[in-house]
């Protein structure tokens, strides 16, 4: 079965717009622009931290946050102290229709230390209104 032109299209053009939301986040967190994040989530978007491996069943839940806005208060309150810049490889998209599931490497330094942290987002996302949104973000970092 053959796939409409404009179906390829309107693929390719939500895998564009989710990619800019993944590295909307990330230059947000760079620039600690944390009031910038909120709208990058669905309103009842979750936040969840953990510690394992992003494909085993065996992880530990650090920090889960329920709403956008709780979030942001969060890292808000880290302002000015170290913290990521996120540098994002091997984004990946898959849409169907108005949601889609996505995921992508992260590697990043921690500013004014020299530590890196890596691990592995699992992202659920949904177009409201036009537009692209975190429905749901799981950041694995590997090992803990």
């Amino acid at each position: 079965m053959s796939v409409s032109l404009e179906a390829r299209i309107a693929r390719i053009e939500a895998q564009a717009a989710i990619a800019d939301l993944v590295h909307g986040y990330a230059r947000a967190v760079r620039r600690e622009a944390y009031e910038d994040i909120a709208d990058l989530f669905a309103a009842e978007g979750t936040f969840e931290l953990r510690s394992g491996h992003p494909d085993r069943p065996e992880f530990a839940v650090r920090q889960r946050f329920e709403t956008p806005q709780a979030l942001v208060a969060f890292l808000a309150e880290g302002r000015g102290r170290p913290h990521p810049v996120p540098l994002i490889h091997n984004l990946m998209a898959e849409v169907d229709g108005d949601s889609a599931r996505g995921n992508a490497m992260m590697v990043a330094t921690i500013t004014g230390t020299d530590k890196t942290v890596t691990g592995e987002y699992h992202d659920s996302f949904v177009r409201e209104a036009g537009e692209w949104r975190f429905a749901a973000r799981i950041y694995t970092v590997f090992g803990g």
